[in-house]
């Protein structure tokens, strides 16, 4: 149904006669009149898959909710001026009146978006609900192996667009630097550009960690062509097709039918190490921001000056059941190079590490490195939704041009790695000046969510109450 830009849709009290659409219920009806109560008579396409049985008078929502749900965009006026439903189906076909395309209003834009993160006990049974929702209309399989995170587009508190990111089922991909994307599902009634919203925060996802690769297929026992990933950057390397007529592994089975899978990917690293990307992020208004006044610790200075441009991003831990580890490089770095205490080598029993970011130069150095850690206490801290904690850096100031610059650059990296994955604030413990003089001035990244999901707030950790 090709309906004006919800901005510019019809709002007024309804009339005898209008038909109307309630994207939410999958229903269009013709208003009969508000004598007492508000009527509709329920259009209903012969054979159409919205057969809610026959055409019947029902009764809803009294005056003042219909107008309410007219202004909200929960009820769209169609068309107006039909003194029955045959007339109505004599001027439409049906895709014209399904009413799964008509836009509902509040959301012309991704802006009123939020995004969900999840992963852990418990999300498997939320993602297969959402996806065998039958007004989704999902057809593939659902959800039967673990997975990396499912993240989830949510408007007005409504899931309206859901991911899932996991291992490659194909053994070939399964090289550590690759992840699928094998469950992608939108509602139809949702704001616009909602798929290429969540598709690219699923590529920031990948890329903050540490993949090089994203897959996917499209046309999966559908007629998908995979459009919003081609518009997204993604490349088209094959298409397939696929017969199950004669798949009857067990007596009883019915065997599927035929399709077409196209097979698409995403490079999220152009480096020849197959690193991240430039650290060069500080935008240029914060450029300003140096390193003035901040001393260079000692080293060998005979070394030149490493530009922030040629410095590529990686990530320096293993993930762990209960929390990652540094990789051999990032502990030798804490250990020489740490701006402060590291609680990876001072305390016996550190808080788990849930991520460490780091820049290598093209020689494949690691000159600067920051850890995340989570001080929540929770059994297992990549499932806490509530902080995590800046805890320690180590920075070579010697080699760098701009150390202030460099780690300000991982704090934003880290930032809008903690926002996708869900938590709602970021704890500093760092106290060195460059590390200081780095969060200055970071605040329009921070406020911005550093283009993910939204807003996060940096504070210091709360001090323990005293016995």
């Amino acid at each position: 149904m090709h309906l004006p830009h919800p901005d510019s849709r019809v709002i007024r009290p309804l009339r005898p006669g209008d038909i109307v659409a309630f994207p939410y219920l999958d229903a269009v009806g013709r208003y009969v009149g508000d004598d007492a109560t508000p009527m509709f008579e329920w259009y209903v396409p012969p054979g159409g898959p919205l057969c809610f049985g026959h055409p019947a008078t029902l009764t809803t929502a009294d005056d003042d909710e219909i107008d309410t749900m007219v202004d909200s965009g929960e009820v769209v006026i169609v068309e107006t001026g039909f003194d029955s439903l045959a007339a109505y189906h004599a001027h439409r076909t049906y895709r014209d009146c399904d009413p799964r395309l008509v836009a509902p209003g509040g959301a012309p834009t991704t802006s009123h978006l939020e995004l969900r993160a999840e992963r852990g006990g418990g999300t498997r049974s939320r993602v297969n609900g959402f996806l065998k929702h039958p007004t989704v209309q999902y057809q593939h399989d659902p959800v039967t192996k673990p997975f990396r995170i499912a993240l989830t587009a949510v408007y007005e508190g409504r899931d309206v667009a859901m991911a899932v990111l996991g291992r490659p089922s194909g053994r070939h991909n399964a090289d550590g630097q690759t992840l699928e994307l094998y469950r992608f599902a939108a509602h139809p009634n949702r704001p616009a550009n909602t798929g290429s919203w969540l598709l690219s925060r699923c590529c920031r996802w990948a890329t903050l960690e540490g993949y090089d690769r994203l897959l996917t297929y499209a046309g999966v026992q559908n007629d998908n062509e995979g459009t919003m990933y081609r518009a997204a950057g993604f490349t088209h390397l094959d298409t397939t097709t696929t017969d199950l007529r004669e798949w009857h592994s067990r007596s009883g089975r019915v065997g599927g039918g035929t399709y077409r899978r196209r097979r698409y990917r995403r490079c999220l690293s152009k480096h020849s190490l197959e690193a991240r990307r430039p650290a060069g992020r500080v935008d240029a208004e914060q450029s300003h921001l140096t390193d003035r006044g901040t001393a260079h610790g000692g080293g060998d200075t005979s070394l030149q000056d490493i530009p922030q441009g040629d410095l590529i991003q990686t990530r320096e831990d293993t993930l762990g059941r209960r929390g990652g580890s540094l990789s051999p490089d990032a502990q030798a770095l804490f250990e020489k190079y740490s701006l402060g205490v590291d609680e990876a080598i001072r305390d016996t029993t550190p808080a788990p590490l849930v991520a460490c970011f780091g820049y290598r130069t093209p020689e494949d150095a690691l000159v600067a490195a920051l850890a995340v850690r989570d001080h929540s206490g929770e059994p297992n801290p990549r499932n806490n939704s509530a902080a995590v904690t800046l805890a320690s850096v180590a920075v070579q100031t010697p080699l760098l041009a701009y150390p202030v610059n460099t780690l300000r650059g991982l704090i934003a990296d880290a930032v809008e790695w903690a926002s996708l994955h869900g938590y709602a604030t970021v704890e500093t413990r760092l106290e060195n000046p460059i590390a200081v003089n780095a969060l200055n001035g970071l605040t329009t990244l921070v406020e911005a969510g550093a283009d993910s999901a939204k807003p996060i707030e940096i504070a210091s950790p709360t001090p323990p109450s005293s016995a």
